[in-house]
């Protein structure tokens, strides 16, 4: 992240909106779950889509600085045409002045049209192999929360329900392209092996390194950490699942 601006707080790019994701589940303290397939948000959910694009650009265009607003759309979004070949997923939280976005990631799906973009930006990472339709990367993986121990719970939760996804629908071979201070974090999380050497990506404003994920390794990890939640959002996909409980003292106590 070349440009981070520190006077950007994580409590300063978390969106909150007006939303009814927890009508039902009112002591519920976070939400989990599928937004959007292929750019169209699920019905009932289009606020939250937009709001993900919110998040999105607070983190990396305002805070790191990983995208230049150049970049931006008409809108004032990221959006992308790798957003219309995507499964997105985002983490809500019950919080006293409405609904946050805590986290947000999507699954790019390469199809038989065009590659995907690790394949683009690290073209040497792929001589003489040849991908499938339904190999997948993945991308856009926001977690943010004023409390570290809350951060890494709310990117866990992300991690599971993509791996929960690429299950649910027999995807193939998984990549990302991270930066290289990156690598050791998910180490701790998933199972991921280099494929590349470190290159700069002008897209990115920084050095990156490409990776695949080891899907059965990663989501036996994660499985385990999280007490099965894999098993748990394969078999909710769809609907959005509800973790946690809010304080049984207040019902909408701001969490600093």
């Amino acid at each position: 992240m070349s440009h981070i601006d520190r006077s950007v707080t994580n409590h300063d790019v978390i969106p909150v909106i007006d939303s009814d994701i927890f009508l039902d589940r009112p002591d519920a303290r976070f939400s989990v779950g599928l937004i959007a397939v292929n750019d169209v948000a699920l019905p009932g959910l289009e606020s939250e889509y937009v709001a993900h694009f919110e998040l999105r650009r607070k983190v990396y265009v305002d805070q790191t600085g990983q995208l230049d607003a150049s970049e931006l759309q008409d809108d004032g979004t990221d959006r992308d045409p790798d957003d219309a070949r995507s499964v997105t997923f985002a983490v809500f939280e019950n919080y006293d002045d409405g609904v946050r976005v805590l986290g947000v990631s999507r699954l790019i799906i390469r199809g038989d049209d065009r590659p995907l973009p690790v394949e683009e930006f690290c073209p040497d990472s792929f001589t003489g192999r040849e991908l499938s339709a339904r190999s997948v990367e993945v991308s856009r993986v926001i977690a943010r929360h004023e409390k570290a121990v809350m951060q890494e719970l709310v990117q866990w939760h992300l991690f599971a329900i993509m791996l929960a996804y690429i299950a649910n629908h027999d995807l193939e071979r998984t990549f990302a392209i991270i930066e290289p201070w990156l690598e050791r974090h998910l180490q701790g999380s998933i199972a991921i092996s280099r494929i590349g050497k470190p290159r700069y990506v002008e897209h990115y404003l920084d050095y990156n390194l490409p990776i695949e994920i080891d899907i059965p390794a990663s989501a036996e990890r994660v499985n385990a950490r999280n007490g099965g939640f894999i098993d748990q959002y394969r078999e909710a996909e769809g609907l959005m699942t509800y973790v946690g409980r809010l304080p049984k003292r207040s019902a909408h106590e701001v969490v600093r």
